[in-house]
């Protein structure tokens, strides 16, 4: 009788050990698995991290390109100075224009420039024209003695011009270029004065070079200065002889296109 009061006794303090046991497991599992907020009395806190954000596309503005068959027009306008500017006037004197008012003329014009190939490079062909005119100039008609008569000149002169180019650009805003080629003009000349008033109006031709370089805005119009010398000789009609001109032109040019 006393081993079965014993092992009675056994059984029921294992069956109430058994569920405090189970309790105790259970608070110990639910402390490990809820994640303690940071205590801000500890000195080091363990930095969370950020959202996830997705990268920002940042479009890159392309460089200057000039494909071929692409045209780049180019307006202009200047002052050309003449270091020779003769006209015959049918007789012993002739007219000396250099010395006078038609030593500078003013000139405005444009053109386009062809793209036909090239990579660092480009070059292609350039089609110009221009106006230059005057009115009321003086000029003075040198006789065979030397002596010197002034005349007033109405001067209106038309050029078409154009040839091979080559350009560079020199980074993404810089452009320099030069052309040469022939050159066709129309001049309509009219002189009066001192009894020697005489016109007459003709084609002639010459050559001409010129060369600029020009720096990009923001609107990819491009902003510059050139410069073009030329030679030309026109034949004026009636009783005038040849129109002769030689000079250099200085400008400012603005180009679009590209």
């Amino acid at each position: 009788m006393l081993r079965l009061s014993t092992f009675s006794t056994f059984l029921f303090l294992a069956s109430c050990a058994a569920p405090a046991a189970g309790r105790s497991f259970d608070l110990v599992a639910s402390q490990q698995a809820t994640p303690r907020p940071p205590d801000s009395s500890l000195p080091y806190q363990v930095p969370t991290m950020p959202p996830y954000q997705a990268p920002v596309r940042v479009e890159r503005r392309p460089g200057m390109e000039w494909h071929p068959g692409q045209a780049l027009m180019q307006g202009f306008f200047g002052v050309t100075e003449n270091q020779k500017f003769s006209v015959d006037d049918g007789g012993p004197g002739r007219v000396d224009g250099d010395k006078g008012d038609l030593d500078e003329l003013p000139v405005i014009g444009g053109g386009a420039q062809w793209k036909m190939g090239g990579e660092r490079i480009d070059f292609g062909l350039e089609g110009m024209f221009s106006f230059a005119w005057s009115s009321n100039a003086t000029a003075f008609v040198v006789g065979g003695g030397g002596a010197a008569v002034a005349v007033d000149v109405d001067l209106l002169i038309f050029e078409f011009y154009g040839g091979p180019f080559a350009s560079i650009f020199l980074g993404d805003k810089l452009r320099a270029y030069g052309a040469i080629g022939p050159l066709f003009q129309w001049t309509n000349y009219d002189q009066t004065g001192n009894g020697l008033a005489d016109d007459g109006s003709g084609f002639g031709y010459g050559y001409y070079a010129r060369t600029g370089i020009e720096f990009a805005l923001a609107s990819r119009t491009f902003l510059g200065f050139g410069v073009r010398w030329s030679d030309s000789t026109a034949d004026l009609g009636g009783s005038l002889g040849d129109l002769e001109m030689e000079g250099l032109q200085a400008l400012i040019t603005v180009s679009r296109g590209l």
